[in-house]
């Protein structure tokens, strides 16, 4: 992983527009409505133009050991009226991890968003078409048929736009299965921590209760503390075609990655794992990957 790429592409930007990109260090890959006018403001971009120009930024965020191909996306955060937030988001891949393992970009950007408290988007850019994967991942999502997909080539100037009824036509979704609710809606499931006095066990309940598990009931939450004393979590996100979900410690990886944009991620030196009693479990994938990174995984059944 190039940790000066992020502080590189930052150096690409004007002073002004790059002193409030540097949030996006502390505000885990986030720039705030207020961000994004002032910097459209000091740029002379409308909002789309901006957001292109934003995704080398993205791009940078990448940590692809296998392909040495970085790929960054953006998500904009659903308001009904005005600016949302905006999301960055790279493609993540597990080195010593089987291939269907990597995170795509478009899916960072949207797990970054869910864990960050958005439950709809309003639009989503990359500079190529999502792949069959993330168009099926996206299915999912809490008011997809009215995000707005943009597609812009770095190289380009044209910009199009499509609906997910275009990318993905006679889709396979979660009506299909007769789920009403989708990723990403508001939800909080009831159970309680396994052992309420250990903060690492807490964060990873608390990460399974906000979970979409809707198929499986898996219900599945991972937190990590990081040797500088960080609790990094992250959620399960189930999808109607089972293959294109995330699993939790991939999202805590993603997480993790966003807390250090310019610098080498810290040693998890704890981890944890909290799911329901179900028919699948996601233990066997999380106990390879923490292994790998050097630690135990701790396992609560509730």
């Amino acid at each position: 992983m190039n940790h000066r790429a992020f502080q590189d592409q930052l150096a690409q930007f004007p002073d002004n527009a790059a002193d409030i990109l540097q949030q996006l260090i502390h505000q885990q890959g986030c720039l705030e409505p207020e961000q994004v006018n002032e910097l459209q403001g000091l740029m002379e971009l409308p909002s789309e133009h901006l957001l292109k120009a934003l995704l080398p930024l993205a791009a940078a965020m990448s940590t692809c050991p296998i392909s040495n191909f970085s790929v960054g996306a953006i998500v904009e955060g659903f308001r009904p009226e005005g600016q949302g937030p905006v999301y960055l988001g790279a493609n993540l891949e597990i080195a010593g991890q089987p291939l269907k393992m990597a995170i795509h970009a478009e899916q960072a950007a949207i797990c970054n968003a869910w864990h960050q408290g958005e439950t709809r988007l309003r639009r989503l850019m990359v500079n190529e078409a999502p792949c069959g994967h993330c168009r099926q991942f996206m299915n999912e999502l809490n008011g997809i048929d009215q995000v707005d997909i943009l597609v812009s080539q770095l190289n380009s100037d044209q910009q199009r736009h499509y609906r997910i009824s275009t990318l993905l036509p006679d889709a396979f979704g979660p009506g299909d299965l007769k789920q009403s609710t989708r990723l990403m809606s508001p939800s909080l499931l009831s159970f309680e921590s396994p052992d309420p006095a250990d903060k690492l066990v807490n964060a990873a309940t608390e990460a399974a209760r906000r979970s979409y598990a809707p198929y499986s009931g898996c219900h599945s939450g991972v937190a990590l503390l990081i040797d500088n004393g960080d609790i990094i979590s992250g959620r399960y996100a189930e999808n109607v075609a089972f293959n294109p979900g995330m699993t939790a410690v991939e999202a805590a990886l993603v997480n993790l990655r966003l807390s250090s944009l310019t610098k080498a991620p810290g040693k998890i030196i704890d981890a944890v794992m909290v799911e329901n009693q179900a028919s699948i479990s996601h233990k066997a994938m999380a106990d390879s990957i923490i292994s790998h990174a050097g630690t135990e995984l701790r396992y609560f059944v509730v």
